[in-house]
């Protein structure tokens, strides 16, 4: 789903590209951290291989360094499995990635991106993005959510 490529200025270059299949044990070991902590969901290998269209990287050369997947989900596109590595982190790729994914929404002419999240509320907000209410999530939204995980459910509208 996600095609945009692009380069940003960093110590070293770095890319943000589509994800490939063989890209998912990297994904997956970026991950991981994030995953034992509990604020991502555990995904098997297989299924982020079987998912890696969805998936935009970033990399420093050979190294994986941050990913995002994006899906739809109604009128909205979601970007979930959000991670940064641990030493890269607040060098502007998580906000790089969210941007791609908000291009790729406008171009596609979704309403809103969606980020359901239990960590980084206010990082969210820096982007743009407001917490929903539970008195205003949409049935389509709730489908998003995974039982006992507590997250929280952020949109960025887009406008045309």
């Amino acid at each position: 789903m996600l095609t945009a490529s692009r380069r940003v200025a960093a110590p070293d270059v770095l890319v943000a590209r589509p994800a490939r299949p063989e890209d998912a044990e990297q994904i997956a070991l970026l991950s991981a951290p994030f995953v034992e902590q509990g604020l991502l969901v555990a995904r098997p290998l297989a299924e982020i291989a079987a998912t890696s269209q969805d998936f935009v990287v970033a990399c420093e050369g050979d190294r994986l360094v941050g990913c995002a997947g994006v899906t739809p989900s109604g009128g909205s596109l979601v970007v979930y499995n959000l991670c940064i590595a641990v030493d890269r982190q607040g060098s502007g790729i998580g906000r790089h990635l969210v941007g791609i994914a908000e291009t790729t929404a406008r171009e596609l002419g979704y309403s809103s991106l969606l980020a359901l999240t239990r960590h980084g509320g206010e990082w969210f907000g820096k982007l743009g993005f407001r917490e929903v209410p539970a008195s205003e999530t949409r049935d389509e939204w709730r489908t998003l959510f995974r039982p006992g995980r507590k997250s929280s459910l952020y949109q960025l509208r887009l406008t045309s």
